[in-house]
């Protein structure tokens, strides 16, 4: 049932379920990074952050991915700032992350996620139980690739940072663009992008999610999914469906302000709600409010909506 405000009772039963949930999947895509302040399709912050990638139609974050770089000096110079902001400073927003842990911390809990932020492990969850399916901006691989090693982004960032001239995005110095250390050809973030990805890093995560899903599989288990849309949903999205789907103790919680529907066959073991994260988490997470009604919180998103704030979910 999909459900597009957050009425007293449906409050009780979310939070009865999970309250009584021995075990706990959250399924993330990048509409919970875009409620903690890294909204991927925001242009405006963007483009006076980096205005001269305006001419090269560099207008917001998303636009960078799988762009063709006029140069490699120009292209490290971005990826050096970008790192700086959304990997290794505060989330402008933790909120969202903070209320879901505080949520789910007395359960035993499994991450996965499409998003490469490190905002789970950043902000308290486990980093031995989260699987980051498409990589992380935390490491660097060659894009040949000529092996399957990774290796840790920040040492490069923090070379970089330096030598970014801020009036044309290149670097004052381009020796400082990363090369693999071991046939020194060019270098990528490790992220999921074509046949190149290193994966090698990721298939420890994988096998003991698969291992503790098995587990999960003989308990009360709840799924919650958030901002995952339909630029990737065989990533998060449809398997959410599948795995509750397959699991007759699963329940399916969906957030999603703009694609809350399931495609799967759940029946009743499914409850969405066409709202952004931070309202329903915000309440969720707070006993004393869950006998409130949320009257304001959908006003509270038409309201970001009529302002122009975009959710990246839509472009999902």
């Amino acid at each position: 049932m999909i459900h597009t405000d957050f009425s007293p009772g449906l409050i009780r039963d979310l939070a009865g379920l999970i309250e009584e949930a021995e075990y706990v999947l959250i399924g993330a895509g990048a509409g919970l990074s875009a409620d903690a302040g890294y909204d991927y399709l925001e242009s405006v912050k963007f483009l006076k952050r980096y205005p001269y990638l305006k001419d090269i139609g560099v207008h917001c974050r998303y636009h960078s991915i799988g762009f063709v770089w006029p140069t490699k000096s120009m292209e490290w110079a971005f990826y050096a700032r970008q790192l700086e902001e959304d990997l290794y400073g505060p989330p402008p927003h933790p909120e969202p992350y903070v209320q879901l842990r505080r949520l789910t911390d007395h359960a035993n809990r499994w991450v996965f996620t499409s998003n490469a932020d490190d905002l789970f492990s950043r902000l308290g969850f486990d980093p031995e139980r989260t699987w980051t399916v498409q990589g992380t901006f935390a490491n660097l691989q060659c894009q040949r690739p000529c092996c399957e090693e990774v290796w840790d982004s920040r040492p490069y960032i923090e070379r970089l940072l330096p030598c970014v001239d801020l009036k044309t995005g290149e670097l004052k110095d381009r020796s400082a663009v990363p090369v693999c250390p071991h046939c020194g050809g060019d270098m990528i973030l490790n992220v999921r992008g074509g046949s190149w990805f290193v994966e090698k890093p990721y298939k420890r995560q994988r096998a003991a999610f698969n291992e503790w899903l098995k587990r999960a599989a003989a308990g009360r288990l709840v799924v919650i999914e958030i901002g995952a849309g339909f630029n990737t949903p065989s990533v998060i999205r449809w398997p959410c469906e599948v795995i509750t789907a397959r699991h007759h103790n699963a329940h399916l919680i969906r957030i999603n302000p703009h694609h809350p529907k399931t495609q799967f066959s759940v029946g009743e073991r499914a409850t969405s709600i066409a709202m952004r994260a931070s309202p329903v988490l915000s309440v969720l997470s707070k006993p004393a409010q869950r006998t409130m009604k949320l009257s304001s919180a959908r006003a509270g998103s038409e309201l970001c909506s009529k302002n122009g704030e975009k959710d990246v979910t839509q472009g999902l």
